[in-house]
């Protein structure tokens, strides 16, 4: 289940800022909703900033970037995680199921365009 609202009406610039503010709901095989915010970059430092030297490992990052987008689990708020331990009870609080759902739904609604993409999308 996706929810995500945009004003077809809108134009292409108001419609690329609506989708970059946009919250994507998904459910993982437990039923739990979990909503997808997109962070701002300053969320991306302050992770690597929290894993500390555990953020050289390219393929832990790849694994553990997509949870900055988790902004609640079942309407219960989620706290952007500041360090490893808070990074690790998030992990575990998603477990596989969680973590599977999340990292679906942000290649699903929040894939990075091109720069190209959205000056096209804006020409439109």
């Amino acid at each position: 289940m996706t929810k995500v609202t945009m004003n077809s009406e809108a134009s292409p610039a108001a419609q690329l800022v609506a989708k970059a503010q946009a919250a994507a709901e998904v459910i993982d095989a437990r039923g739990r909703i979990i909503t997808l915010k997109k962070p701002g970059v300053l969320a991306q430092f302050r992770l690597i900033e929290a894993l500390g030297d555990t953020a050289q490992n390219q393929v832990y990052m790849a694994m553990v970037l997509p949870l900055i987008f988790v902004a609640d689990i079942d309407g219960e708020a989620v706290i952007l995680p500041t360090r490893k331990s808070e990074v690790e009870a998030l992990i575990q609080r998603l477990d596989e199921d969680g973590i599977t759902a999340v990292q679906q739904g942000v290649m699903e609604h929040f894939r990075q365009s091109t720069p190209e993409q959205d000056k096209a999308a804006v020409k439109n």
